[in-house]
């Protein structure tokens, strides 16, 4: 062999060989995700969730992978370049994610990279004439300018990324911000006393049941027609909770500053009463910061769970601390994705906890007067985000748990457990909506993700032996973390659209209306439908047909928190504006 030709170059790679495999990697990345994104808008509950999340958030990446494989192993030019070239891309690829914004982050690699190679590489395939390393920058550089300079805001319940400019504070930043040096008010004149708890009031997270009904003297009166509002607040501290209610009061709570306050407001203006802050921040990419928990009222105190794991008992009437637990301390939990959820379920003495997590008791009682424990289940939890819930079965009192391994009945005096359902769903399907009791000893309880679907499950006594079987499940509802409600023999809750369910068998009615992952309260003949966007809607509950009797403007923004009524009045907020509707023709007396 000649000197010039051991010193001559490699000759340029065969076009067509690296242009075929590209265009093989694009194929198989966007249709990957293409198939994935199909799935999780199809409700037909045919395509396992876990192959639909596999295949939009691994898909893309895993084609970048494979071409990445074939010119290491079957490239053009030395073997050694051509494994130089890939480490290189690779550390380009890694600075590239450390210089998103963190909430990108995972985005950015997962989908931006992929996108990015395909994009630059089909470029230089197609186009001859950009065949240069600074060509193929510029190109490169271009295609990943928006994962560079955005950051994520949250999702929607599709799971749609909602995006802004990394530079620009987001609105619930700025509202926390704002309210930071009021993370505790104390009050500074006197207030009027709570007055006895009553069917009227709201006592916690979904009523006085937990089931979203809303108790006849309530709404007593109300003629049906759109409520009218009657104050609004803006900005408040963000948050996904919802409201409590006694008397001339309601209760909330709101990330303030690097404080997650408990707020209490007068009922009829709006004017905030007294805030109580507990050191804390949450925050996680899907859902953003701020508690999402709801204040639970009892005997003149207020019971309240922060995201970031303390729990809370303060006196109503202003505010001031009577006890409060670390879970983290005295259970050896550790906090889950999407941070403490559950609200604290109080009955009688008690305050039952769910601790949320695989390391720390399924499920805890808190001596409500003292915070002392007085049981903790043996059996380890799982992260989930269901509240405790207060049932009668059979004639027996018990605290329900829904969770990542199924669903739980527990003796409220002792802890025991009386009964289970084994349902086990992986940590990315969170357990998240309330178990729906019914009369006869069934329960209805759906998962978190598409396609888990939802499941009836009946629980029997038979003398000390209790039983939980399966009566039906389906695959074409899954109420995410949209809680649903029953008329008769009828289940309605929302899936994207709201869903008529036949109790008997599982079978879909009719699903209509685009409401996204808002939340359903029953009123009366009603149901009040508040969707992902804020609006609020009125629909018939029957099942022989969708009609919706109004609907209105009410917050804008996306909107998870749960509506309440109480003495007429109709209380909605988000995560940064809170409004009071009265309901036309309420009256207090029936």
């Amino acid at each position: 062999m000649t000197e010039s030709a051991l010193l001559s170059p490699d000759p340029a790679p065969a076009p067509s060989r690296w242009r075929r495999a590209l265009v093989v990697a694009t194929i198989l990345g966007a249709g990957a995700y293409g198939f994935g994104w199909l799935a999780g808008r199809d409700d037909s509950g045919t395509i396992p969730s876990q192959a639909m999340m596999m295949s939009v958030m691994l898909g893309p990446i895993l084609a970048l992978l494979g071409f990445a494989l074939w010119w290491v192993l079957r490239g053009d030019g030395r073997f050694s370049r051509r494994v130089l070239g890939v480490v290189t891309v690779g550390a380009g690829v890694g600075v590239t994610v450390l210089v998103a914004h963190s909430t990108m982050r995972p985005f950015t690699a997962i989908w931006g990279v992929p996108l990015t190679a395909a994009i630059t590489g089909l470029a230089l395939a197609a186009v001859p004439v950009v065949r240069s390393w600074p060509t193929a920058g510029l190109i490169a550089l271009t295609a990943l300018s928006p994962w560079l300079v955005l950051r994520l805001d949250g999702v929607s319940g599709k799971f749609d990324m909602h995006t802004s400019y990394r530079w620009v504070p987001s609105v619930t930043e700025r509202a926390a911000e704002q309210l930071a040096s009021r993370a505790t008010v104390v009050p500074t004149g006197p207030i009027a006393e709570l007055i006895p708890e009553s069917p009227l009031d709201w006592p916690g997270f979904r009523g006085a049941h937990r089931d979203g009904v809303v108790a006849a003297v309530a709404a007593h009166g109300w003629n049906g027609s759109a409520p009218r509002e009657r104050w609004r607040k803006e900005p408040v501290g963000p948050a996904w909770s919802s409201f409590s209610a006694a008397g001339a009061f309601i209760y909330t709570q709101e990330q303030r500053g690097d404080s997650e306050s408990v707020v209490c407001y007068r009922a009829d203006t709006g004017d905030e009463v007294w805030a109580r802050g507990e050191p804390g921040k949450h925050s996680d990419g899907p859902s953003g910061i701020g508690p999402r928990a709801t204040p639970t009222c009892a005997n003149g105190r207020v019971f309240a769970a922060t995201a970031s794991g303390t729990i809370m008992c303060l006196r109503a009437t202003d505010g001031e601390p009577v006890w409060t637990v670390s879970l983290a301390e005295r259970f050896g939990v550790t906090k889950p994705t999407f941070g403490y959820s559950a609200s604290p379920l109080v009955t009688g003495n008690r305050v039952f906890i769910n601790p949320s997590s695989k390391t720390g008791p399924r499920l805890v009682a808190l001596d409500a007067a003292t915070g002392t424990t007085q049981w903790e289940v043996e059996a380890r939890g799982t992260e989930g985000y269901s509240s405790p819930h207060p049932a009668t079965i059979a004639g027996v009192s018990q605290v329900l748990i829904f969770n990542g391994a199924g669903l739980f009945g527990h003796d409220p005096e002792t802890g025991r457990e009386l009964w289970k359902y084994d349902w086990v769903t992986a940590q990315n399907e969170p357990t998240t909506v309330q178990p729906l009791v019914l009369t006869d000893g069934r329960i209805v309880i759906g998962g978190g993700n598409v396609g888990i679907g939802t499941r009836c499950v009946k629980v029997e006594n038979s003398g000390s032996n209790w039983s939980a079987s399966e009566v039906w499940k389906t695959s074409r509802f899954t109420p995410k973390f949209n809680d649903m409600v029953c008329v008769g023999e009828y289940l309605y809750g929302l899936d994207s659209a709201l869903v008529c369910l036949k109790l008997a068998d599982g079978s879909r009615v009719w699903k209509e209306g685009e409401y996204g992952a808002g939340q359903v309260l029953l009123v009366g003949g009603n149901l009040l439908v508040v969707s992902e966007k804020g609006q609020l809607a009125c629909v018939a509950a029957k099942p022989d047909e969708f009609e919706e009797l109004w609907k209105i403007n009410a917050v804008n923004g996306k909107t998870w928190n749960h509506p309440i009524i109480a003495r007429g009045r109709l209380y909605l907020r988000n995560a940064t504006v809170m409004v009071a509707f009265d309901l036309p023709g309420w009256s207090a007396s029936p």
